[in-house]
């Protein structure tokens, strides 16, 4: 009978956390697309600014599936403007509107990054 009931709770635990969202995950790669940003921002070679300007959208691409279980409808639309921005920064036709699209996802990336810890400050008092 224990042994029943300790696979039963390694199960339950189980599902719990597979439908949780992956906010270590979110933060990592958040934190990826902010270093990614700040180099794109520091280049002054146009296919470098679209090189990391590609990577922190794969970056926000990777954030974006792993908000599919969240229900927070405010955070998923910050990081559709934000992937919108990335999309636009990568396809510019020059260096100066490439570096305008990476100033607006660099600060995007940064309040993400705050309201993230937000988060898991009010996770931690729980």
């Amino acid at each position: 009978m224990t042994k029943l009931f300790i696979i039963f709770s390694i199960f339950y635990s189980f599902l719990a956390t597979a439908n949780d969202t992956e906010w270590d995950v979110i933060y990592t790669k958040a934190s990826y697309a902010l270093n990614h940003t700040k180099k794109a921002l520091s280049s002054n070679n146009f296919d470098h600014q679209r090189y990391y300007s590609e990577k922190a959208l794969e970056a926000y691409l990777d954030i974006s599936e792993h908000l599919e279980t969240s229900n927070d409808d405010e955070l998923k639309l910050k990081i559709e403007h934000t992937i919108s921005d990335l999309e636009h920064a990568v396809d510019a036709p020059d260096w100066d509107r490439g570096r305008f699209y990476s100033k607006r996802v660099h600060a995007n990336t940064q309040e993400l990054i705050t309201e993230l810890d937000l988060k898991a400050m009010a996770i931690a008092e729980n």
